[in-house]
């Protein structure tokens, strides 16, 4: 046995006999990590050159005590010290199995003497989880519970932990349980120096410590230098290669996703600060000004300096740009894009480090921010990362889904009661894959094994979303009305600067928290959401660089909305002036283009003689109305003048709802969200209630309440035909309709498939009679031509005493209509009738078969 066979062993807790030893052989594997989708070929090696005939017994055990394999295989050598034999890895339900081996064997040696051997060995080895992409809905348990509670877990849900990834160990108690988990805080002191745990000092300590350094000494860029610095070389290839190093110990068992840092962030969270003066971060800069602007005189220019070689090149500190005369704050902006660039390249140099040693990972970041500062340009993060889970502040959910909706995202569960249920579902439609559940109370599960509190609230809608809808919803794709929000990091830089300017040196004190209180252009966004939501309608943010290329255009928007898009390029000008010339609607909020991409203010706002005559086929217009606080009068009721004006122009534009919902005596139904997937030829629509979810920092108490949307209401749903209408949670088909009424839970969804055609019958096919320890597999399908590109269909595999079997149980993607799962029976599985019991979540169909298992 090598030195890795040894360490994988010594991890997975199974003492490995070396071929070293007397009268000791081995086994070899193809891999300590083999796939389940194929038999592989192993070999048992003996201690030495033999002639003669003997007997290989092999047995196979896995975590759930399952004997997968007991068979002895007589073999004859020459000469010779392997013998060879196949395991069907088919037949793995778990992570961690156990191959032992006994070599009995009668020979001759070279000098006609009498060779009897009578050997062991055994190995330990990794079926890796088959899934290769994350299509299923995860339920994660962040705290790590003791072993003996963790099928408690198991049975509310919880199918996955987390796991620090430093030092290389493994969990040993989730692989017992044949628990997955994600690697969590990999590099944090690299991506969240300014905000990570410490034992005995706040979380943000450095930053604290940072923002003392500035007042003993504001003249000095001493506590504007990052540490470590985004572009420290060495810091880099350290990062790298730790990060490397990890992905190679736990790629066998396909973690969930790995996770580079948890709140990490250019200083603490989304907090401004003028990070990164050091001189790693400048001299990167200077390289990435020269590749931007080609020589120092363009720079010179737009920066209104004078700097005689690029090595001079020195940007302006927050205090030297707002008291400096006029509005160029190009020299601050600048830089301030610069370090959005740096934290997205050290996020995309961590990610390819990982998935250069495991090119299948989800690779992201814990506690994403809001979107603005601290590197949270999500223009850019979405095409680092491709897994994260963020907080939903400022629409960055919304954001992310629009801009890369491949990104796996994921997000945490901190509270209880039906407001934290309402969460849940609320992100499940956004379009999240999973959860991460914060539990520092150990709430789940009691000690003794009992469920807990919130064990309990949670149990059953932890059940419905992991049983199917959840990976119904992530199979489909979400849909978006044809408007687009202009995303724009630029605008935000511009409209900081011109809130904060008269402030002066009050912007020292801001924190992370201040950033999302006062930010009026964070709000207006917000608004803008809420509005076009009650108007039944969906949206797509379209980021400016997307702009720049053609996106308007090329995905055919009607509408785009300016929600105070102060600083444009000459690109996204121009492409926003093709799109109204082409018969696009602009709608604007403020001075659209009145600075340029680098906030310098031009003597004329870009698209000024748009909004006028000479648009073309199009038209433009300036919004007159109460839009930014929107998001707080829809609390109050007082939605009326605004919501109706942006009806009539959106209608008048030729975009509205395909699936209307009105409350039932007519007219918006405010606080109700309509959700839209498309699932090839069907359509899944979901209703949930809509409420300003963050109701602590709305201001007064009078807008603190979120009564007007907790309670029962009944809404009607407008379908475009009468279409076969199915009810996926109370699995039911409602017939043909074209009008639906719809009572809605204020905490819970109503979620139809609606379609053109009946969705066919399903059935199931599985053999009738089994061997224990045979594979059988059961066939799934349906009896005519299915409209759906994917069914989700949920298997329960039921033994004679009537228990669920859940190694042999979960969600199956059918794809075309056809799809089979194996039922891999062990050696101990008990005799008698089994059941297959298999539900379509389209259509609410269950279909029953029986196996007799002998």
């Amino acid at each position: 046995m090598n030195a890795g066979e040894r360490r994988w062993g010594k991890a997975l807790g199974i003492a490995c006999f070396s071929a070293s030893l007397a009268f000791a052989g081995e086994i070899v594997l193809p891999s300590n990590a083999l796939e389940r989708d194929h038999p592989v070929t192993a070999v048992y090696r003996t201690n030495g050159l033999a002639t003669g005939r003997g007997e290989l017994a092999i047995r196979w055990t896995d975590v759930y005590g399952r004997v997968v394999e007991d068979r002895k295989i007589p073999f004859e050598l020459n000469d010779e010290t392997d013998v060879g034999f196949t395991l069907d890895l088919r037949r793995a339900v778990a992570m961690k199995n156990e191959l032992r081996a006994h070599f009995s064997f009668d020979g001759v040696n070279k000098k006609g003497a009498k060779d009897h051997r009578e050997e062991d060995a055994q190995i330990a080895f990794v079926a890796r989880p088959p899934s290769r992409t994350w299509w299923d809905y995860t339920i994660i348990m962040w705290q790590h519970y003791p072993a003996e509670l963790l099928p408690a877990l198991e049975k509310l849900g919880i199918n996955a932990s987390e796991w620090v990834g430093r030092g290389g160990s493994l969990p040993g108690a989730l692989l017992d349980h044949d628990l997955r988990w994600y690697v969590e805080n990999l590099a944090t002191d690299f991506y969240s120096a300014y905000h990570r745990y410490y034992p005995d000092r706040p979380n943000q300590w450095a930053f604290l410590q940072a923002k003392e350094l500035y007042k003993k000494d504001p003249s000095s860029l001493e506590a504007f230098k990052r540490h470590p610095s985004f572009s420290d070389a060495a810091w880099q290839r350290k990062i790298r290669d730790r990060l490397a190093e990890a992905a190679r110990i736990y790629s066998p068992y396909r973690p969930v996703f790995y996770s580079l840092g948890d709140e990490s962030g250019i200083a603490d969270l989304a907090a401004y600060w003028d990070f990164d003066f050091s001189d790693e971060s400048l001299a990167g800069m200077r390289e990435w000004l020269k590749q931007r602007y080609g020589t120092l005189a363009a720079l010179n220019r737009q920066w209104g300096t004078g700097f005689a070689s690029w090595d001079l090149v020195m940007p302006m500190t927050t205090n030297q740009a707002m008291q400096r005369a006029g509005d160029n704050f190009s020299s601050w902006a600048d830089f301030k894009e610069w370090m959005d660039i740096s934290y997205a390249r050290a996020l995309e140099m961590g990610a390819a480090a990982v998935r250069a040693a495991d090119p299948e990972a989800y690779v992201g970041i814990g506690g994403g921010q809001m979107p603005g500062w601290g590197g949270y340009d999500y223009a850019r993060l979405t095409k680092a990362l491709t897994a994260i889970e963020p907080y939903d502040i400022g629409e960055n959910i919304e954001i992310i889904r629009s801009l890369n909706p491949r990104l796996a995202v994921v997000t945490t569960s901190f509270a209880r009661g039906p407001r934290e249920k309402h969460r849940v579902w609320y992100e499940l439609l956004h379009g999240n894959r999973g959860l991460i559940i914060w539990d520092d109370k150990y709430e789940y599960v009691n000690k003794d094994g009992s469920t807990g509190p919130r064990g309990q609230e949670a149990e059953p809608y932890y059940a419905e979303l992991r049983n199917g809808i959840g990976a119904l919803l992530a199979a489909s794709e979400r849909q978006a009305d044809p408007i687009a929000i202009h995303y724009s990091q630029a605008s935000m830089r511009t409209e900081w600067m011109l809130a904060q300017r008269p402030k002066g040196e009050a912007w020292v004190n801001r924190s992370s928290s201040s950033e999302r209180r006062d930010s009026e252009f964070l709000r207006l966004r917000e608004s803008f959401c809420r509005l076009l939501e009650d108007l039944g309608l969906q949206y797509n943010f379209v980021s400016y660089d997307q702009v720049e290329q053609g996106e308007l255009l090329r995905r055919g928007y009607r509408v785009l909305i300016l929600p105070r898009s102060s600083a444009l390029s000459a690109a996204e000008a121009q492409a926003i002036r093709e799109f109204v010339q082409q018969g696009g609607v602009l709608l604007a909020d403020g001075v659209p283009g009145a600075y340029d991409e680098h906030s310098r203010k031009l003597d004329q706002p870009q698209l000024a003689d748009l909004f006028g005559a000479g648009a073309g086929r199009g038209k433009a217009l300036l919004l007159q109305g109460d839009f930014l606080d929107y998001r707080r009068n829809r609390l109050a009721g007082k939605v009326g003048p605004v919501l109706e004006m942006m009806g009539k122009l959106l209608e008048g534009s030729g975009v509205r709802p395909a699936y209307g919902v009105t409350e039932e005596a007519g007219g918006p139904a405010v606080g109700v969200e309509t959700h839209v997937f498309r699932d090839g030829g069907v359509t899944i629509v979901g209703l949930l209630s809509n409420p300003q979810l963050r109701v602590d920092d709305l201001g007064p108490p009078e807008f603190r309440s979120n009564q007007r949307f907790e309670k029962p209401r009944t809404v009607k749903v407008s379908l475009p035909a009468e279409l076969y209408i199915y009810d996926i949670r109370k699995a039911k088909a409602l017939g043909k309709k074209k009008d639906l009424l719809v009572p809605l839970d204020p905490y819970e969804p109503a979620i139809f498939a609606v379609s053109p055609f009946p969705l066919p019958a399903l059935a199931v096919a599985a053999p009738a009679r089994l061997g224990r320890g045979q594979t059988g597999d059961i066939g799934l399908s349906f009896g005519g031509a299915t409209p759906a590109a994917a069914h989700v269909l949920h298997v329960d595999v039921i033994d004679p005493s009537g228990k669920t079997v859940l190694p042999y149980s979960g969600n199956v993607l059918a794809r075309r209509g056809h799809a089979s799962r194996p039922l891999p029976l062990a050696l101990h599985d008990p005799a008698g009738k089994w059941e297959i019991r298999v539900k379509d979540l389209l259509s609410g169909q269950t279909r029953t078969a029986a196996i007799e298992v002998f």
